[in-house]
């Protein structure tokens, strides 16, 4: 193109804007046509300079939704655009959302107006430094908090459903109390994320919070683990603590104590009733003011019936209980949780997504979850390493393939009082389906309870509890023999 006098920007200006690779620059002439496109108008549009230059902005660009290009409008009225939000497709049918600022370009004279300059950024930019941003300020508020062994604070329980608002005040009372307290839930529902955040937002935060898996420590190390040792106790043995006194104004947080020897159960029981215990091979009494929490993997009464946990220690146990309900009572949090989980690890690996397509968003609705939140989590991690480096959103391409075919073909939504158009909020939606699926089980089953239970994957108080919750009444149902 020949040099055009009128134009404040020569074309030596304009191929110093060209140069630009952070953010995109588009300069056209007073008919709208590219008489300048930057390195970072060519990454963010996937177009190279020389198939752009010449041609018409709207040979380039399809704007949304009857929008006229900005840089049109500009063109036309000779007033700026600021923060203003465009989405479009560009001609290699990329779909772009993104934030401009439009200048109009006078002559000389600043009469006539001769082209435009539209500065732009894809959203997913913004969304991104928002992210960096948030974490950073995480991080800081974290630091100025005392060193105690957690990650997790109320704060970062994520969920609108009744029943994780019912368990996160739960967890805020019993923040308030120095009273044992019992988390139990299937494995992955967050039982530590709990604990953690009990004992932070409890007056014991700035004291340690010490928490062993009582599965993974074999049975002979276990006594020594939680109450230390003294020397000679045997062979090899040594004045060590346990965790009890590295616990000392803190917490105690035992994990699957479901798992824990019945004498040994006996032993912290002892420390419940009493505040005292000793040393392996010792007979002096020490004694402890750790707050202890405990946590089982299955409802504690089935974990009674199976002789796994001490009934006299369990009373002593639940002064307060918590019951994390699985991911698929809850349906309602799936794509809250995951969204969570997108934003927070997606920023962390440095890339910029913010959302899931729909028919991503139907599979991690419809799909179960046997290994609840941490499985979802896992889930979207995996997601967002396999993501291309430019997307901005997960597609179910990326999703487990074990995960579509569980769920292929399901829908939670299979007839019109199910529809959206029903005016229904998502969570009637959810129990209404939950109701349904527990009412053909019982049916099923001849209405008996535990067989009910056994067919539905809970144990029988979950289900009772689930059918209280639901208002399922009817006196024809039983217990097995």
């Amino acid at each position: 193109m020949k040099k055009n006098k009128k134009f404040y920007l020569d074309l030596d200006t304009i191929k110093i804007f060209e140069k630009v690779e952070d953010i995109s620059i588009n300069i056209l002439d007073s008919g709208g046509r590219f008489v300048g496109f930057s390195k970072g108008s060519e990454i963010l549009d996937a177009m190279k300079r020389e198939d752009v230059i010449g041609k018409h902005v709207l040979e380039v660009y399809k704007f949304y939704d009857g929008e006229v290009s900005p840089a049109l409008r500009v063109l036309k009225n000779g007033e700026p655009l600021k923060d203003f939000n465009i989405r479009y497709m560009n001609a290699n049918g990329k779909h772009i959302d993104a934030v401009s600022c439009v200048y109009p370009i006078f002559d000389k004279t600043g009469k006539e107006i001769v082209g435009s300059m539209c500065i732009y950024r894809d959203k997913s930019d913004f969304i991104y430094l928002s992210k960096k941003l948030e974490q950073l300020e995480e991080k800081l508020r974290k630091q100025e908090k005392k060193s105690n062994g957690t990650r997790y604070q109320i704060s970062d329980i994520s969920g609108v459903s009744e029943s994780i608002r019912d368990c996160t005040q739960q967890a805020e009372l019993a923040a308030s109390l120095s009273a044992p307290v019992l988390i139990y839930g299937e494995t992955g529902t967050g039982k530590e994320v709990f604990a953690q955040s009990i004992h932070n937002a409890s007056s014991r935060s700035s004291a340690p919070f010490v928490a062993i898996n009582c599965s993974a420590i074999p049975e002979a190390l276990l006594e020594s683990t939680l109450f230390g040792t003294v020397k000679g106790a045997y062979t090899g043995a040594s004045d060590t603590k346990g965790l009890f006194e590295a616990a000392e104004n803190g917490t105690v947080f035992l994990d699957e104590i479901n798992s824990m020897d019945l004498m040994l159960q006996s032993k912290i029981l002892r420390i419940l009733e009493t505040g005292t215990y000793r040393r392996v091979g010792s007979t002096k009494e020490l004694t402890t003011n750790a707050q202890i929490i405990s946590a089982m993997n299955e409802h504690p009464q089935a974990a009674i019936e199976r002789g796994r946990v001490r009934s006299d220690l369990y009373y002593r146990l639940a002064t307060l209980t918590i019951a994390l309900p699985p991911l698929r009572e809850r349906r309602e949090d799936i794509i809250p949780l995951a969204l969570s989980f997108l934003n927070s690890e997606s920023a962390a690996m440095g890339k910029k997504l913010y959302d899931f397509s729909k028919d991503s968003r139907t599979f991690l609705f419809n799909y179960d979850w046997p290994g609840n939140v941490r499985e979802l989590k896992h889930v979207i991690v995996r997601a967002i390493l396999l993501s291309p480096y430019n997307s901005n959103v997960i597609t179910s391409d990326l999703l487990p393939m074990d995960l579509k075919k569980s769920t292929a073909g399901r829908t939670l939504l299979d007839n019109e009082a199910w529809s959206p158009a029903s005016s229904h909020s998502l969570k009637s939606l959810t129990e209404a389906f939950e109701r349904k699926v527990i009412l053909q089980a019982l049916s099923t089953h001849n209405y008996n309870i535990t067989k009910s239970a056994e067919s539905l994957g809970m144990v029988r108080q979950s289900l009772q509890y689930k059918m209280r919750t639901l208002g399922i009444k009817n006196s024809r149902y039983h217990f097995e023999d």
